[in-house]
């Protein structure tokens, strides 16, 4: 944290996580923890202890769906349905179970039962590297809290009655916290705990106010009515703003809100350069919600369904049915457009949930992960496309193996597939037979072989994320590395650019659907490189759509060359953003 004096002014630098700037009156939300007594309890009161329990259980998942209601009504379904998350902790076997052991070994009340497991799943998810399941902490203490307020009586109580408008700062923000409040005075949100992913982002930007993380509220010494601005872009917060730095972010607000306007009137038309030459862009989701109603309007499709989201969210297997209904509803929802499953990708960094069926790997992101996995697990991967082919009834469905690194991978993917068609017909099932089949390439061996694999799939999909990670050695979510994953390495451009030319000559569609996929300056150098198809967050749809559509594809083709004739990492850099600015200058005037 970085901190300045500018007269009376303050600066404290977060990370922005919703953009946007606020300026107002701050609201600093408290969280206090109810104090639970401890007391001993007799073999014949135990069953007494367990029946309270149950009870609260009861309670506290009326709540929690009542909540899920309330809070579908101010942001829509999608945004609810991380209360599901909510259910799924509350209703946790090996925490439900481990209560009642807790309570039998000690001969102590319930609340203290419970919370003790709690405290030991929490510590446990402390101590786990990957972002998203330690959000899962939030989840754990907001539900733990309503469930010790069921088992002592005590009535849930919003702190959260804003008399007028203002920015809400609190050391954890909770989905509870956003049932309560009345959206419409809500200017911006700070908070000291949560990350880009996390449920206090995704709610702030459904509410489209901007959004500041890791700001430490206690150093801030902030109090409620005190005056701020926020900097949801740079994540910056101002206390006392002085009247300089007002101006200065009122003509920025000014400038951006334009810039979002005219990017935002692309979207109505069509995906192709000014010499019509045409590429798909298309959303990422990981379930049926992600798609927003009228979305599918300007997208040209579904390019990744990340069914293993489905999995980590219900933290278990499904079954063929339940996947059926998820994979169906995703494609009703895509309008006709093609929809593209990848089968299941667990291990490396999603594997909390399944732990017992990974084990511990000392390197989890090159073990047992993934396509290895459901070729390992035959049933598993056969119940899962056994429902895609049934989705594919309902519009165009393509299927993706994910981290294919051979042919012979490839060959028995296919082979239960095969096998999967002929369980539909035996079974009298419905189902699609001339879906197309994709292979990820995100493992090099995979992109030395593009001829090879050619001949057992329709199209492949560049994942970009894993594909740098393997390429350059660095595990991107190692904080001590995590710098040197850079996708504008010559060593990284020139791979993508082999694989998409080695794509074309087999005759394959070559679709991208990593986080540069989303960036707008390598987004215009994957389509020089000629890319067909983009996938990517929905929110980055319009930029991308509108410089597509400022560009002839003869300058992106030029933009490839340019950038594979440089020698570092800079310089490439240099040249992508140098092309991005250039035809921001030229189309729009601010």
């Amino acid at each position: 944290m970085s901190e300045k004096a500018l007269e009376n002014e303050q600066l404290f630098a977060g990370i922005g996580v919703s953009n946007g700037t606020a300026y107002g009156k701050v609201f600093v939300v408290a969280h206090t923890s109810a104090q639970i007594p401890e007391y001993n309890v007799s073999d014949s009161q135990i069953d007494g202890e367990i029946k309270r329990f149950e009870q609260a259980l009861m309670k506290t998942r009326t709540d929690i769906v009542s909540l899920k209601e309330e809070l579908a009504q101010k942001v829509g379904d999608k945004e609810s349905s991380i209360f599901d998350a909510h259910l799924l902790v509350l209703e946790d076997v090996a925490i439900i179970s481990e209560t009642y052991s807790n309570l039998q070994d000690t001969k102590r009340n319930i609340e203290i039962c419970y919370i003790e497991v709690v405290n030991r799943f929490l510590q446990a998810f402390e101590e786990i590297d990957d972002p998203f399941m330690r959000e899962r902490i939030a989840d754990i203490r907001d539900v733990s809290r309503r469930m010790i307020n069921n088992l002592m009586g005590h009535e849930e109580k919003s702190s959260l009655n804003l008399g007028e408008p203002a920015i809400l700062a609190s050391k954890d923000f909770t989905p509870s916290d956003f049932a309560f409040v009345d959206k419409t005075k809500v200017l911006g949100i700070i908070t000291e705990k949560g990350s880009l992913t996390s449920h206090t982002a995704i709610l702030a930007r459904s509410l489209r106010v901007p959004c500041i993380v890791g700001i430490n509220i206690e150093e801030t010494n902030l109090k409620s009515g005190d005056v701020i601005l926020i900097d949801g872009y740079k994540g910056n917060l101002f206390v006392n703003p002085s009247g300089d730095t007002l101006k200065k972010y009122t003509e920025i607000a000014n400038i951006r809100r334009e810039i979002e306007r005219i990017f935002d009137s692309s979207l109505p038309y069509p995906s192709e350069t000014t010499d019509f030459h045409k590429v798909s862009l298309e959303f990422n989701i990981g379930s049926a919600s992600d798609i927003k109603e009228g979305s599918m309007a300007y997208s040209d499709g579904i390019g990744l369904f990340r069914t293993e989201a489905l999995f980590i969210d219900k933290g278990n297997f499904m079954d063929e049915d339940s996947q059926f209904e998820a994979y169906k509803a995703a494609v009703i929802k895509a309008e006709g457009k093609p929809v593209t499953i990848r089968t299941l990708d667990l291990g490396g960094d999603k594997t909390l949930a399944f732990k017992n069926e990974f084990g511990h790997e000392e390197n989890p992101f090159m073990g047992y992960r993934a396509i290895r996995f459901c070729l390992d697990r035959v049933d598993i991967f056969t119940a899962q496309l056994k429902a895609i082919l049934r989705a594919g009834v309902y519009g165009k469905v393509r299927i993706l193996y994910p981290m294919i690194s051979g042919i012979n991978e490839l060959v028995r993917a296919n082979s239960v597939l095969e096998q999967a068609k002929l369980a539909l017909k035996n079974e009298g099932i419905e189902y699609s037979s001339d879906i197309e089949i994709g292979t990820m390439i995100e493992v090099p061996s995979a992109a030395m072989i593009i001829d090879l694999i050619a001949k057992h799939c329709d199209f492949i999909s560049i994942g970009t994320n894993d594909l740098i990670q393997y390429l350059l050695a660095v595990d991107r979510v190692n904080d001590h590395v995590a710098h040197l994953y850079n996708p504008a390495n010559p060593a990284v451009i020139r791979m993508l650019d082999k694989i998409v030319s080695e794509g074309k000559k087999a005759n394959l569609k070559v679709s991208v659907c990593g986080e540069i996929a989303a960036d707008p300056i390598f987004a215009m150098l994957l389509i020089g490189m000629g890319v067909d198809s983009l996938s990517m967050a929905s929110g980055a749809l319009s930029e991308i759509k509108f410089m597509l559509r400022k560009a002839s594809f003869e300058e992106l083709r030029k933009l490839r060359n340019d950038a594979l004739s440089q020698n570092c990492s800079r310089d490439i850099l240099t040249i992508l953003r140098r092309f991005r600015n250039a035809k921001m200058k030229e189309f729009i005037q601010i």
